[in-house]
């Protein structure tokens, strides 16, 4: 039992999870809060003087694609805007005072262009994390001939509005993210895995996942290198200590047979001495039966 504990123990501490500093936003990612204003870019296949009709398209998870409609903002009520951007390709879609509902994928697209249809920015609105919120790491046991899979689950969510994507080595990568979903507690988590070839694995870097929740600077990350390029102090600690007992242990018993010996020396000692001192007291006892035996001859 001692054994299979001992064996847990040393398999979590190869495996050490760091928190990290937290990383820039993705640039696949935009960030807002409720009730600001946002500019999303798209960069269109023709220049913007050639095209003839731009749209813009908003999708969300399990939810069908939604145009947006362009209004001049003279209307009351009006939110979405488009416009030039810096580039002679690029159309801006403003919208003023986002909700929450404004989360999703955006895509513009021109009539005449192929492909019509362009992936622009993702935005998220608000914050999505809640107290309950937490991240983890999942690694394999064990190594693979090919691929590594690393998982990066996202737990205790407000809403499923997030981006994860990840540092591997300092290479930004998305991996592959489920749409999320409704956990018992009723609230929501998101996976994401990427393949990590196994040469990468062992080369001793740090990867990293990145958690975008959506409002200012709620980013978690977590991140995880292979067990033998970095070896966890926490381990070391526990078998210095372990080491420091037995040598101390070894030195009292050293002790305690020392003066055991030297206690069986001294009653040797007191021993032989007893017995001399016995043999030197006899003695004369002895020669006075002697003498008295030599005078008796005498008078006869």
């Amino acid at each position: 039992m001692l054994m299979k504990l001992l064996f847990l123990f040393v398999t979590v501490q190869m495996f050490r999870v760091y928190e990290s500093e937290p990383f820039p936003v993705s640039p696949a990612a935009m960030t807002a809060d409720v009730g600001d204003t946002v500019q999303l870019p798209c960069e269109l296949t023709n220049k913007l003087e050639f095209a003839n009709h731009i749209f813009w398209y908003k999708y969300r998870a399990d939810e069908p694609p939604v145009a947006i409609k362009s209004t001049d903002c003279q209307e009351k009520g009006c939110r979405a805007t488009y416009k030039i951007g810096s580039g002679d390709r690029t159309s801006v879609l403003e919208i003023k005072d986002v909700r929450l509902e404004d989360s999703g994928f955006y895509y513009c697209g021109e009539m005449d262009s192929y492909p019509p249809l362009v992936k622009g920015p993702r935005l998220l609105v608000g914050d999505s994390s809640t107290k309950r919120t937490y991240m983890q790491l999942f690694v394999p046991p064990s190594d693979s001939n090919g691929s590594v899979p690393l998982v990066c689950l996202v737990g205790g969510l407000f809403t499923k509005q997030i981006v994860i994507y990840w540092n591997i080595s300092g290479q930004i990568m998305e991996g592959w993210s489920d749409p999320g979903t409704l956990d018992l507690d009723q609230s929501y988590s998101v996976r994401s895995q990427v393949l990590v070839p196994v040469e990468t694995w062992r080369s001793g870097g740090l990867f990293t996942c990145i958690a975008q929740l959506g409002g200012a600077g709620k980013t978690r990350t977590k991140s995880v290198s292979y067990p033998t390029t970095q070896p966890d102090q926490g381990w070391c600690l526990p078998t210095a200590i372990l080491l420091g007992v037995l040598g101390l242990l070894v030195i009292v018993i050293f002790i305690c047979i020392s003066k055991e010996r030297k206690s069986g020396t001294h009653r040797q000692s007191a021993t032989r001495q007893g017995n001399g001192s016995a043999a030197q007291s006899e003695a004369p006892i002895l020669y006075a039966s002697l003498d008295f035996a030599a005078s008796s001859s005498a008078r006869r």
